[in-house]
């Protein structure tokens, strides 16, 4: 079985202010990505990820087009989680409640495909698979605001 990608990229770019300063909520966007060698969107509202993504996946992976199916937002409490649905099949967890941790959880149909652990910090997590012969998926988790 193709087993599950991860990455963790550090230190993409700095973000003011520190996680959870002031004891607030920390917000995190995150996006379903798919990875395919066409130059069609595999949704009608898909659009191709902006130029940092496209950097990031273009150096170790092949493919030639990588588009966002699903972007959301979501703010968490230190201590606390969440967990979002991405679309029909796929969902993530983001876990804050071991101190100076992010605990990612992706699921596929409900199972638990792959987990990450990380420091709560500015990192961007990015957790993967092989969606069919012809594309991939991943969710990003990342405290930036995605861009164009």
């Amino acid at each position: 079985m193709w087993r599950t990608i991860r990455i963790l990229a550090l230190a993409l770019l700095p973000i003011a202010g520190s996680p959870g300063a002031e004891g607030g909520a920390i917000r995190y966007y995150v996006q379903l990505i798919r990875g395919t060698d066409s130059d069609q969107p595999p949704q009608a509202e898909s659009k191709l990820v902006g130029s940092r993504l496209d950097g990031i996946f273009r150096g170790p992976l092949k493919w030639k087009s990588y588009w966002e199916v699903c972007r959301r937002e979501v703010n968490i409490t230190p201590g606390q989680k969440a967990r979002l649905r991405l679309n029909s099949e796929r969902e993530v967890e983001i876990d804050l409640s071991r101190p100076g941790k992010r605990i990612v959880r992706a699921f596929q149909k409900g199972e638990l495909v792959d987990r990450t652990v990380g420091p709560v910090g500015e990192a961007m997590t990015l957790i993967g698979g092989k969606r069919d012969l012809g594309s991939v998926w991943f969710i990003v988790v990342r405290r930036d605001q995605p861009g164009a």
